[in-house]
């Protein structure tokens, strides 16, 4: 696999997977700034999308419906790696969300791991999360051993 830089500037090598990069980079721009037309320009028609704790989308007019009823213009995407080859991406970040309360308990930010397969033309045609979750309840606090 080939590594991207931190600014999106792909390698030498397909053309297709290097308009891709440049496809998914937009993907979370879009995704920042609410814009869900620009968001749903980057899908394939038949894209498949699967997040964590939501509903699997596909098509992109379920896909776009699904991302403006959840639009959060609260959060953003930091992103630290980017690999790409064979019209597959990864992308390595974090979902950094401002703290709307300050007696809000739930954790803001997110760390995850998309991986996105790319079309002939370099549209997105699935996108699946992978997400880090802390341990919870006692083998967090005893480092995974009980008491």
């Amino acid at each position: 696999m080939r590594k991207i830089d931190r600014i999106g500037n792909p390698p030498a090598g397909s053309a297709v997977t290097a308009e891709g990069v440049k496809h998914v980079m937009l993907y979370y721009h879009y995704l920042d700034i609410g814009d869900i037309d620009g968001y749903a320009s980057l899908l394939t028609k038949d894209v498949t999308i699967n997040r964590p704790g939501v509903a699997s989308h596909s098509g992109r007019n379920a896909a776009a419906q699904a991302q403006a009823a959840q639009a959060d213009l609260l959060s953003r995407h930091e992103l630290a790696t980017v690999v790409a080859e064979d019209r597959t991406v990864v992308v390595i970040g974090r979902l950094v969300r401002a703290v709307a309360d300050a007696l809000e308990v739930a954790p803001r930010d997110l760390d995850f791991a998309d991986v996105f397969t790319l079309s002939e033309h370099g549209l997105v045609r699935s996108y699946r999360r992978y997400c880090y979750v802390p341990p919870v309840g006692k083998m967090a606090v005893t480092g995974g051993q009980e008491s």
